[in-house]
């Protein structure tokens, strides 16, 4: 665990520190008075780095009474960022060079493809998953709902929880991503019965104060119930353990 942690800190400078270069340099670019394709699909570049690997700024978590709603929020993510702002200013960029004497005209069609194919289909995704991703919980219940075609809600009572542990998903840039499997017997199925929901890539929050959070949860059933949504509240916000 500690190799991994800190094999995930050197890559996240290794990652800012190229980020910030690449929006150095075309800072500088400006300043030279290169073309604008190329100082803007540089900043372009250095931007998806810095933001684009699920970051997430903020945890779209509110609280209403004895119900604590979380959500995907899109200006919470950088992801958001990088489909909905920096994509398309990268087609802008290629579209701009492949437009421009002597430069490959297949960066003009690739441009293209970003701006009229790409963004929409990630315009459509983010919208969708805004729309529709929801956990809701309550002091006995959890109710969840994801963005997938004909997904509807899930509700959970505590007591058919059967385990709420972690699941590492491969990517094929970034390496693993932390989420939360929370395996339940559904009340419409036989008793032997389980079924496992996946949570964390739709819902912005930290992973890892997600999984800490359901954990508490399951683990608290004789608390009082304010305070335990306080306590999880606070754990999907960000606090730290030693002060929950």
């Amino acid at each position: 665990m500690a190799d991994n942690e800190t094999s995930g800190r050197w890559g996240r400078v290794l990652r800012y520190t190229f980020g910030g270069a690449l929006c150095l340099v075309a800072g500088v670019n400006v300043l030279v008075g290169s073309a604008w394709y190329l100082s803007l699909g540089v900043a372009a570049t250095g931007g998806m780095i810095l933001v684009g690997q699920r970051r997430i700024f903020r945890a779209g978590v509110s609280r209403s009474g004895d119900q604590i709603v979380c959500r995907y929020i899109p200006w919470y993510e950088g992801n958001a960022y990088s489909a909905l702002v920096l994509i398309p200013l990268m087609g802008v960029a290629m579209v701009g060079a492949g437009s421009a004497a002597g430069n490959p005209v297949w960066l003009r069609y690739g441009g293209i493809v970003l701006l009229v194919g790409v963004t929409p289909l990630a315009l459509y995704g983010v919208v969708r998953m805004w729309r529709r991703s929801l956990l809701s919980i309550t002091p006995s219940m959890l109710t969840v709902r994801l963005a997938e075609r004909r997904s509807e809600s899930t509700e959970i009572r505590r007591e058919l929880v059967e385990s709420i542990e972690p699941k590492r998903v491969p990517q094929p840039v970034s390496g693993e991503w932390l989420q939360v499997a929370i395996t339940y017997r559904p009340l419409d199925v036989g008793e032997n019965t389980t079924k496992t929901v996946v949570l964390g890539l739709r819902l912005s929050v930290q992973p890892i104060n997600l999984l800490n959070a359901l954990v508490a949860w399951k683990d608290g059933a004789n608390d009082n119930s304010i305070e335990l949504l306080d306590r999880i509240e606070r754990i999907l916000r960000g606090a730290t353990m030693a002060g929950v």
